[in-house]
């Protein structure tokens, strides 16, 4: 993010979060000077963000929303910036992480960009899942995590988001399939809406 994502924003420019959780994902752009809409169903995560930026005088660049995303998304009329799903996608069933991608791809303004880091089937955790269980969606699979009990997990193929995205238009600047500081394989993705 620090070295292909902030070079390309400017201070007061609007950034979307999907799935904020407790907002540390976006802290470097509100450091940036960027004004972010935090969305989560989580209240707890949501408070405890809220109390985060204010404490390092970062509140007024905030604003949040209690929401499931994909309601928030199919409502939503703001243009924004920027549109981030971090470590989100792969907690919604494919068919719904598809209609996320697109939303958010629609929700951008001209020249606008969308962050993506979800989980990549190149993943031992998606080999481990699609020989033990069946699919509930496409490359989607029940299962337990600590960050919500249980729930779907999906795993993207590797360049699966780029080519659905510029099949809408967009322009890949950025794509790569690598470990995460938690050991687990995802995609990383930035992509542009051509004005």
């Amino acid at each position: 993010m620090h070295q292909h994502l902030l070079p390309l924003l400017e201070a007061g420019q609007s950034a979307l979060d999907l799935g904020f959780g407790t907002g540390h994902t976006c802290s470097p752009l509100a450091f940036a000077g960027l004004k972010i809409v935090g969305v989560d169903r989580n209240d707890g995560w949501l408070q405890y963000a809220e109390e985060a930026y204010f404490e390092a005088g970062l509140g007024g660049q905030l604003t949040l929303v209690s929401a499931d995303a994909l309601e928030y998304m199919r409502a939503n009329q703001t243009k924004f910036n920027l549109v981030i799903m971090s470590d989100f996608l792969m907690f919604q069933v494919k068919t719904a992480g598809k209609e996320l991608i697109r939303l958010a791809y629609d929700t951008l303004l001209p020249n606008g960009l969308i962050w993506i880091t979800t989980l990549s089937t190149g993943d031992e955790f998606y080999s481990r899942m699609s020989q033990s269980q069946e699919p509930i969606d496409a490359d989607t699979f029940m299962s337990y995590s600590h960050c919500g009990g249980s729930g779907p997990v999906c795993f993207y193929h590797p360049l699966e988001i780029e080519t659905y995205l510029q099949s809408m238009g967009a322009k890949i600047i950025f794509q790569t399939e690598t470990e995460n500081t938690a050991g687990g394989v995802v995609n990383i993705v930035l992509v542009q809406k051509l004005s």
